[in-house]
């Protein structure tokens, strides 16, 4: 967080991100979709795209914003899963081979199956590296998916929202009664998504203490 203000001071951040919110609105629809291919690439090279999902909302709202994210996660997670399972396998399973968090986990999974995934989804961990972890387990394809999608969806509805929260807020004087029901929502949703994420973490307990 102060690398982030540290940068905001010295560069005209506010300036780049309208720019790129002008350029990327001037696609329409499809701009929403050339995101989410981007923010998927970020996810595959295992980079960070915290920044992204924030950004996705202040360019294209709520909705379009979710849409571009999730276009992206949807990609990244199927990706690093398929390629894990069937193209680099032995390469990747030797890169982990020995690993305590990943032998935890693929015991977790073995067990438990998508209702594990979905709770690790909640829990702030790495979201490109898991996508190839969870190729090497037993888990289907398309449990795995969609226990991705549904897990990752509390935390990236709150950094959505708070970028589209952040563009209404630039956009201009506004009644003080929306910022505060704004602010309202806001608080109301990360608290949901930190009570999530503590559930998450008390029920895969046993794979961290697999990991002492």
């Amino acid at each position: 967080m102060l690398a982030v203000l540290l940068v905001a001071r010295q560069f005209p951040v506010l300036e780049w991100i309208e720019s790129f919110r002008v350029w990327a609105a001037g696609f329409g629809v499809a701009g929403i979709f050339m995101y989410g291919a981007v923010f998927g690439l970020t996810t595959i090279f295992m980079l960070p795209c915290l920044p992204l999902t924030i950004l996705a909302g202040f360019t294209f709202g709520m909705v379009g914003g979710m849409v571009a994210v999730y276009t992206g996660i949807a990609m990244s997670a199927a990706f690093g899963f398929l390629f894990a399972r069937y193209v680099a396998r032995g390469a990747v399973a030797k890169q982990i081979e020995g690993h305590p968090r990943f032998q935890a986990i693929d015991g977790a999974i073995a067990k438990e199956g998508w209702k594990v995934v979905g709770l690790l989804r909640m829990c702030p961990v790495p979201l490109g590296l898991t996508n190839y972890l969870y190729g090497l387990t037993a888990i289907p394809f398309w449990r795995y998916m969609t226990a991705s999608l549904i897990g990752l969806l509390p935390p990236n509805l709150l950094l959505v929202y708070l970028g589209a929260f952040g563009k209404r807020t630039l956009a201009g004087p506004r009644d003080p009664l929306e910022y505060v029901l704004g602010g309202l929502a806001l608080v109301a949703l990360t608290g949901v998504v930190i009570l999530l994420r503590r559930i998450a973490q008390r029920a895969t307990a046993p794979v961290a203490d697999q990991q002492a």
